[in-house]
């Protein structure tokens, strides 16, 4: 097994690890802010944004029994290899719509459509996200580009220093990264960051578009560190919608509700999260959390062999 300080940058050398804990703090959450607006964009098989939230929620819910079993982990981490019907555990509709603070017959419509679309299946005790949508090959293909943003995520946290040591894994990956397993732990950490950004955007809608105009209207710059504040820029209302699937009328309202809370500035160039909307508590608290699940995030991937296998390719 590699060792542990393999697990923790790609193959080329490390940056030193940023001292200062804010700076660190907010060099995370700009990458993770890029990665979180890539992952929404990315989407799943062309739903809506708040369409594939939902998928996520249900899918995971449907699971949660089975990623405590090593040999159902086992069993179903590679790309081929989604957990049967029988094994899944169905959820409510009412649990999912409070998961994710939305109207219970918003979800309950949404969830009929997505079932006459076969992305859901309802049974005695709630609904499931069936295997033969999970193995189909366009939810195939989402779940490896979502793969590939995620490797990417590691190689720009382990490039700058911004990931502490990671544990060994407890699983082998001679046949590559396990794939699914992998898009299981993001899903969780996706999840965890919807949560955090519900209170702050007001519902799953809004955050998904205050996701987008903090994703398009941040920089990167090639040194995430030293650029901890970076260059903003603002974003069109066309390139919010065409970005995240989002209906024309939606984003529009909810960008109009998040401008009038202070969460963003309407501009003439369009929308825009200046840095005095990101220094209220709020997202103090968020970028702090947020640090906190990145790194659950990757200690998870690392445990699963995800990590070991990158650093192997």
């Amino acid at each position: 097994m590699p060792h542990t300080a393999a697990l923790n940058q790609d193959p080329s050398p490390a940056a030193p690890s940023p001292r200062d804990p804010t700076t660190r703090r907010r060099a995370v959450g700009n990458l993770s802010l890029a990665f979180l607006c890539d992952q929404f964009a990315l989407g799943i098989d062309g739903l809506a944004s708040r369409d594939a939230l939902l998928v996520m929620a249900i899918n995971q819910a449907n699971v949660i029994l089975l990623t405590k079993d090593p040999d159902a982990r086992r069993r179903y981490g590679g790309v081929d290899a989604a957990a049967p019907d029988v094994d899944r555990r169905p959820v409510s509709v009412s649990r999912i719509a409070a998961s994710l603070n939305l109207p219970y017959e918003t979800v309950r419509r949404r969830v009929h459509d997505l079932e006459r679309r076969g992305v859901c299946h309802s049974l005695d005790g709630g609904v499931i996200v069936p295997e033969a949508y999970l193995t189909s090959p366009q939810y195939v293909a989402s779940i490896m580009a979502a793969h590939e943003r995620l490797r990417r995520f590691w190689t720009e946290l382990a490039a700058a220093g911004l990931l502490e040591p990671l544990p060994e894994p407890a699983y082998e990956t001679d046949e590559g990264a396990p794939v699914r397993a992998a898009v299981r732990i993001l899903a969780d950490y996706l999840l965890r960051s919807a949560e955090h950004l519900l209170p702050i955007a007001g519902d799953a809608s809004s955050t998904v578009l205050l996701l987008g105009v903090l994703g398009l209207n941040t920089e990167v710059a090639p040194d995430p560190v030293a650029a901890a504040t970076p260059v903003r820029r603002a974003v069109s209302m066309r390139e919010l919608t065409e970005r995240l699937g989002l209906p024309a009328e939606t984003a529009r309202r909810h960008a109009m509700e998040l401008a009038s809370r202070g969460r963003c500035a309407r501009t003439r160039g369009g929308y825009i999260v200046t840095e005095e909307s990101l220094a209220v508590p709020e997202w103090r608290t968020f970028f702090e959390v947020n640090q906190i699940n990145v790194q659950r995030l990757f200690a998870g991937l690392a445990e699963r062999g995800v990590v070991a296998a990158w650093a192997k390719a």
